[in-house]
């Protein structure tokens, strides 16, 4: 079969198209002939200096993850063409999304790729397999950080960084439990997170989003490199900030100061697995409360060009790929 290789740690040059072999699966697995898959941040933060001049902890993660030699990719969706002998929620011919198999999942963007029996359902019917493929990780770590942020209805909540794959669901998950949402994302993003739910939005770039006057019960901070001395301001004094991605000053001062105070914890995405989101998100997509936002969608020969555009422009919602090797 056909698949785009990271062939080795490198700049985009060293994505190739090559032939593999076909996969077989385990009893807990399925195989799929993938459709579409939503390039994540494992897919493209390895090109992020869009350099050949490679970090060591780029290569230090692509060797602990054991990415060279695999196809990128593991949010996709297909038709399941196998099934192994424990899987009886998906059948042969049922289209199907959610994330490639394994502890650091990979893989999807080839003809056919496997997805372990707890990280694959039935689509959305309502949905496009393009749509279906924007879904899991992004879906399941919004979803996550909301949990981890205990949002309930009648809450006042802060989306910092409201216009991005995670931030756009972190939105649609708040509103959907019943929550009133203020977003902060840039100007030419206001329209798209006030029509993604936001009942509010603050313009960062005009607005200084630290001086409103609300106080929120919640707040998540995806990719919020801000001042945690802003955020405590902004919280009720039982309110918590959840970080959810960030630079690693963020990531390691939110996930200290979880341990010496009740306002601050950290969500480190999918290593913290959310049981049932995948059927949580199809329930939410058929019932109209659930909408994956696509900024572009590439053919698979122009891969390079669609990670070009995430790294070098700030994207709205998530870039998709469809996998037309043919």
């Amino acid at each position: 079969m056909k698949a785009l290789i990271y062939t080795k740690t490198g700049d985009l040059d060293v994505l190739q198209i090559k032939e593999i072999d076909k996969p077989t699966p385990k009893d807990n697995q399925v195989l799929i002939s993938v459709k579409a898959c939503a390039l994540s941040i494992t897919d493209y933060e390895r090109f992020k200096t869009l350099s050949s001049k490679v970090s060591f902890s780029t290569q230090i993660i692509s060797a602990l993850m054991g990415f060279a030699g695999s196809p990128i990719g593991a949010e996709i969706a297909g038709v399941v063409v196998e099934v192994g002998e424990n899987i009886t929620h998906v059948k042969v011919g049922d289209s199907v999304y959610g994330k490639t198999a394994g502890t650091f999942p990979k893989g999807g963007f080839a003809e056919y790729a496997l997805m372990d029996k707890d990280h694959v359902c039935v689509k959305p019917q309502n949905m496009t397999f393009e749509q279906a493929s924007a879904i899991s990780i992004s879906f399941e770590t919004a979803l996550g950080a909301l949990r981890k942020g205990n949002v309930r209805a009648g809450q006042q909540v802060m989306i910092y960084g409201s216009s991005g794959g995670v931030g756009l669901y972190a939105v649609q998950l708040a509103k959907s439990m019943g929550a009133n949402v203020t977003g902060v994302c840039s100007t030419r993003n206001l329209e798209l997170a006030k029509q993604m739910g936001c009942d509010y939005v603050i313009d960062y770039k005009k607005e200084d989003f630290t001086k409103v006057q609300t106080k929120f019960d919640a707040i998540i901070g995806v990719n919020g490199c801000n001042s945690m001395k802003d955020y405590k301001r902004l919280l009720k004094p039982n309110g918590i900030f959840v970080g959810v991605g960030g630079n690693v000053k963020q990531v390691s001062k939110a996930f200290l100061l979880s341990f010496i105070s009740r306002n601050f914890s950290y969500f480190a995405g999918p290593i913290m697995p959310q049981k049932d989101y995948l059927s949580y998100a199809k329930e939410l997509a058929e019932t109209g409360k659930l909408l994956p936002y696509i900024d572009k969608i590439y053919s698979v020969k122009d891969t390079k060009e669609a990670i070009r555009y995430i790294v070098s422009s700030h994207t709205q919602g998530k870039v998709v790929v469809s996998m037309d090797f043919k």
